[in-house]
């Protein structure tokens, strides 16, 4: 029952609020039940004051309380609904306005507080009363006798009915009771339509995130309005589209090695077992031989490309820098190109006017790129084409230009071209031998070095690749490695 966030939170602030509202309604009825009560005292101290100028005027008259007093004091205790008592000096009752027995006496402790100041008690029943009650006791200084300084003390007592205290508090705390238990069901109420609220977008999550678990990436999360969860939507989105598109590209490339395995896999095992089964002749067995050793070539390239991929993406590539010089890197890898440029009738440019440009780099991994990129020029020039190339360097980077003549790439295709095993519809047609991972490698290596490859193509004309790297490389805790030679200061 508690395993749940909503539920946690639940009793979490139903507890609190019940606390809240205890406390609250404990002191409301302490501070009201003391205003009540000193409003009864004060009541009884206007009574007492009333009825003390009553009994000593009766009293002037007859230095002793007499029967016209006790008729006064039966009226008073109708009208005011109090029981009034006279006791003498020694405690013993003299009149008394609720019966004519006299037989009862004021105790000594309540006679010695009175002496000092009227003593007022709100107590239990007394009196002829069954519920509670407050007893006010007052000392009254009488004249008498021929000496007028001569007086003789008496005491009154009251006896209050305070049952409405009683009713007063009762009726508080069943008020107080009634509206914790509205109060509690309303918030309870509240509570349950914000949170359902609040959770309603997390629950939107976690089915999203079940589809996702199951391979489903179509399903796309609404914005609330809540700058929180709308945070975590947009996050949640971008990550379903980035699963989604490596999910894509991961079945692409799947479908595509298995087409570029399947492919010389069934050449070999065609040639092979024609040579064993004799049906190649003996006299072009070294021509399908050769064919057999291409196929084989083709295929260690891709198992190599492959390794590379997974190199980078563990982080276990680890370059091996050193001086070089990046032009004479550059033309010693187009140069492994001659045939195929010969085979299209290119034009190439540039070369001769490419200055010498020194960096550190891993100079196997440079001439990767440089293969990589010269490699998807040739494939997507135009037969007859033209192949640039320039090298220009400042104080920090040297920048790498390749570019071919062709059709060139659309704003999506250049957004995209990086992207791993990616590969245009166009392209597939033209290009059999690739599988989309070169522009990636290459795009990784040049990142490895701390630069950067960026492309620019005007659809129908050109695409130019432009590989900008550090001239010099920042090794741990080392100082920079200068191309020039040495560490730089």
């Amino acid at each position: 029952m508690l395993n749940s966030i909503y539920s946690r939170i639940f009793y979490l602030c139903t507890v609190v609020l019940l606390f809240a509202c205890s406390l609250t309604g404990l002191v409301t009825l302490s501070y009201a039940n003391r205003m009540h009560q000193k409003e009864a005292k004060d009541r009884c101290d206007t009574t007492a004051k009333n009825l003390m100028l009553e009994v000593q005027a009766y009293m002037q008259e007859d230095a002793a309380p007499n029967a016209a007093l006790r008729k006064r004091l039966e009226e008073f205790t109708r009208s005011e609904n109090v029981d009034c008592y006279i006791f003498d000096s020694d405690g013993r009752c003299v009149t008394r306005s609720d019966s004519n027995i006299t037989e009862i006496t004021l105790s000594p402790a309540l006679r010695r507080k009175a002496d000092k100041e009227p003593y007022y008690e709100l107590g239990g029943a007394s009196g002829n009363y069954m519920e509670a009650t407050a007893t006010w006791v007052e000392r009254i200084e009488q004249a008498g006798g021929t000496d007028p300084e001569e007086t003789t003390g008496y005491y009154m007592m009251m006896i209050f009915p305070m049952g409405y205290l009683s009713e007063f508090s009762s009726k508080l705390i069943t008020l107080l009771a009634v509206s914790l238990i509205v109060i509690g069901i309303a918030c309870a109420m509240l509570f349950y339509l914000n949170t359902t609220r609040v959770l309603s977008p997390v629950l939107q999550v976690t089915k999203a995130a079940e589809l996702y678990a199951k391979g489903d990436f179509s399903q796309r999360l609404q914005q609330t309005g809540d700058p929180e969860m709308d945070r975590l939507t947009t996050t949640m989105n971008h990550m379903a589209d980035f699963i989604d598109r490596n999910e894509r590209s991961r079945r692409r490339f799947v479908s595509d090695v298995s087409h570029e395995l399947k492919t010389p896999i069934t050449s070999i095992g065609g040639f092979v077992n024609g040579i064993l089964d004799g049906t190649i002749p003996q006299a072009e067995e070294k021509k399908y031989l050769r064919i057999v050793s291409s196929e084989v070539d083709r295929m260690s390239r891709l198992v190599h490309t492959m390794l590379n991929i997974s190199r980078f993406e563990e982080g276990t590539m680890a370059p091996r820098f050193e001086r070089a010089d990046i032009t004479h890197l550059l033309i010693k890898t187009i140069l492994l190109f001659e045939n195929k440029v010969n085979a299209k009738s290119l034009f190439v440019e540039g070369l001769d006017e490419c200055p010498r440009a020194i960096a550190v780099v891993d100079k196997d991994l440079v001439q990767q790129v440089f293969y990589n990129l010269t490699e998807n020029a040739i494939k997507f020039v135009n037969k007859e084409g033209t192949l640039s190339f320039a090298v220009d360097s400042d104080d920090e980077h040297v920048n790498v230009h390749i570019r071919n003549t062709g059709e060139g790439l659309t704003e999506e295709e250049i957004s995209r071209v990086f992207d791993r095993f990616y590969k245009t519809d166009e392209s597939r047609g033209k290009d059999t031998t690739g599988v989309g991972l070169g522009l990636s490698i290459v795009s990784r290596i040049v990142a490895l070095h701390g630069g950067q490859v960026t492309v620019k193509s005007v659809k129908g004309e050109y695409t130019e690749f432009i590989v900008t790297l550090p001239r010099y490389q920042r090794i741990g805790d080392e100082k920079p490695k200068d191309p020039k030679g040495g560490n730089q200061a």
